[in-house]
This record gives C-alpha cells, structure tokens and sequence, in this order.
C-alpha cells in the first residue's frame, strides 16, 4: 500500500510539471471536436398563424474546429484569441423546420488556472461571429440559396433593349444578421499538452432581424485539441 501511494503521488506531480503553463509564454492550440446548438423562444412561419409543425426548437448536432492563441502573463493568468467554425442552428422534432448557420467566430477570453501547476482553467470572455452561410427548412421546403439571379432591361446608345443578369441577395437571406456576438464561458483541462474543453457561448443579437420571438444563440462546444509551446 505504502509503496503504492508513493506511485500515486509521484504520478501525480509528473501531470504537475506537464500540465503548467509558465509566464510571458506563447502558445497555440488547434482543436476539433462537436457543437450542440440551440435557440432561444420559437422560430416559426411568419406566413401562417399557426404552423403545420411542432414551433418547439431542439438541439442541432454539428461540427466545430478552430485553434486557439494565449498568452500567459504568469502562471495564473493568461489571454487568448481564437479563430473557429461552429455549425449552429436548430430544428424541430419532426425536422420539417429546421435553420443552419455556419459562423467563423472570434473569441477574446481570459484564461485562470487556480492551480499554476495543474492544467486545470476556467475561462470567459466576448466572441465576435461572422454568418458565412445559412440553410432554412419550412414545412419540408428547403431555402438555402443566398442569392438568386435578376434580370435588368437596359437600353443601348441605339435605343434598343438589353437584358442584363445580375446576382442579388435574396429576400430570405437578407432576414438573417450577418454578425453575431456572444458571451463565451468555458472549462478545460490539459494532461500532456492534450487539452479536453467544454464552452457555452450565450449569443447577445437575434439570429433573425423579423422574429418576433428575437432567438438568439445558445451553442454547447466540446472539443479536443493539443496546446503547443511557442515560447516566449
């Protein structure tokens, strides 16, 4: 038993050393794993006063990726910036409404390790996100096409007609905010520079500029990334 406890504790300073970080340190942490999204309040059809779908919103499973910049000023304290893509949105049971939204976000956040030799963190900050491309299913209709072509009839310097065709973006597409902003909180931890995170982001802007219900996002982020020391 003795020597077993011994085994144990050396063990566990071994993680110590492994899991700290060290003061006026760079380093960077790619990571993937998956997101689990929802919205707050109901989406539903503006078109129709009571839908032919069941209006409460479930979760939406999707992939997320991204890396991770910090820099510690000590061994307790350090910022981070981040670049990632989540996939968010929402949907009903029976799947004939549905929303998809692809975001590049920009998290800022603080990160606090209580224990400077543990790879133990607790962070929080604000998070900038850019909608990149959406998707909307209505009643089992899918809406996916940010923009549709138009046609313009112009005259030439003889008088006569031409038809012109340009791209234009589409009455649903221009329902969407373009730009998101969140708060981030989130727990992780480190063994062996292999880094396990658990985020919430809680979105500030609703999703849709006409909704009524102003949804907003709600987004579970799991990943699994490995933290690399760029040195000071």
């Amino acid at each position: 038993m003795k020597k077993l406890m011994i085994f144990a504790v050396a063990m566990m300073a071994s993680l110590s050393v492994n899991a700290q970080v060290e003061e006026d340190t760079w380093y960077v942490t790619p990571k993937a794993g998956f997101s689990v999204a929802d919205l707050t309040g109901k989406l539903y059809d503006p078109s129709k006063v009571d839908g032919t779908y069941d209006a409460t919103l479930r979760p939406l499973f999707g992939f997320t990726a991204g890396v991770d910049f910090m820099y510690a000023w000590d061994d307790n304290f350090g910022v981070s910036v981040g670049l990632n893509y989540a996939r968010q949105g929402a949907k009903t049971k029976d799947d004939l409404f549905r929303v998809s939204m692809d975001y590049i976000n920009i998290p800022v956040m603080f990160n606090y390790y209580p224990f400077s030799d543990l790879g133990l963190a607790i962070k929080a900050g604000v998070e900038l996100g850019l909608l990149t491309h959406k998707s909307m299913k209505v009643d089992g209709v899918n809406y996916d096409k940010d923009y549709e072509r138009a046609r313009t009839v112009v005259f030439n310097r003889f008088g006569r007609p031409i038809v012109v065709g340009s791209y234009v973006e589409s009455e649903w597409s221009k329902n969407f905010n373009k730009v998101d902003c969140a708060i981030p909180v989130a727990i992780s931890y480190e063994l062996f520079g292999v880094q396990l995170e658990a985020r919430y982001n809680i979105g500030l802007i609703k999703v849709m500029k006409d909704d009524a219900e102003a949804s907003k996002n709600r987004v579970w982020q799991f990943t699994l990334g490995y933290k690399f020391d760029l040195g000071d």
